[in-house]
C-alpha cells in the first residue's frame, strides 16, 4: 500500500499559527517581530486577450504582487510607534513644520523608493515546523511601509494594542533552504 498523508505520522502540514516575522530596523539591527498574523505574498497574473477569426485566445501578462498586511504587536520596547516614526522620516518624509526655519523652503524632502527601501533593508515572513526549525521563508524584496493603522485606546478593553502593517515590494522570492537565496 502507497503511504499517504493522511497515514504517514512523517508527513506534516504546515501550521498557520507557526510562524516568525523579521525586518530589518533603521538603526540596523535585525528584529524579530511580535506579530499576530501575517499574510503571504500573493500575485496574479495579467492577461492579453488576441481575437482571431471569432475566437478568443489568451496570452499570459505582467505579473503584479499584492500588498502583505501584516498585524504586530505594539511594543513599549522596542517602541513601535517611534520605530515607525524613524522609518517614515528615513522613507524621505518631512513634516510640514520641519520644511522651513527662515520662511524659504529650507528641506525639500518627499518620500522616495530609494530612501524607502534602504530605511528596511528586508523583511521575512519564516514558517516554522513543530520543532522551531524553518521549513522556509518569504522574502519581500524592495519592500517599504505603504500603511500603518495603529489599534485604539480603548478604557473598556484590556487587549494588547496593535499595529497593522501593509508593506509594498516588487517581487517575493520563497526560500525553502532558509539562507540560501533562490535564483
Amino acid at each position: 500500500m502507497v503511504a499517504t498523508f493522511w497515514n504517514n505520522a512523517s508527513m506534516e502540514p504546515k501550521r498557520s499559527h507557526r510562524f516568525l516575522v523579521e525586518f530589518d530596523l533603521p538603526n540596523q539591527q535585525s528584529a524579530q517581530i511580535y506579530a499576530t498574523s501575517a499574510g503571504k505574498p500573493s500575485y496574479e497574473l495579467g492577461e492579453t486577450t488576441h481575437t482571431f477569426l471569432g475566437q478568443n485566445f489568451y496570452y499570459p501578462g505582467r505579473v503584479s504582487w499584492a500588498p502583505v498586511a501584516i498585524s504586530l504587536v505594539d511594543s513599549a520596547t522596542p517602541d513601535f510607534d517611534a520605530l515607525l516614526q524613524i522609518l517614515i522620516q528615513a522613507s524621505g518624509y518631512v513634516t510640514p513644520d520641519q520644511i522651513s526655519n527662515t520662511g524659504n523652503v529650507d528641506n525639500a524632502r518627499t518620500p522616495n523608493k530609494f530612501d524607502a527601501v534602504t530605511a528596511l533593508v528586508s523583511v521575512k515572513i519564516k514558517e516554522l515546523d513543530g520543532a522551531g526549525s524553518t521549513l522556509g521563508e518569504w522574502i519581500l524584496n524592495n519592500a517599504w511601509v505603504q500603511s500603518v493603522s495603529f489599534s485604539e485606546l480603548n478604557y473598556g478593553s484590556e487587549e494588547l494594542m496593535t499595529v497593522n502593517v501593509s508593506f509594498r515590494y516588487d517581487w517575493a522570492t520563497y526560500n525553502s533552504t532558509p539562507g540560501v537565496l533562490a535564483s
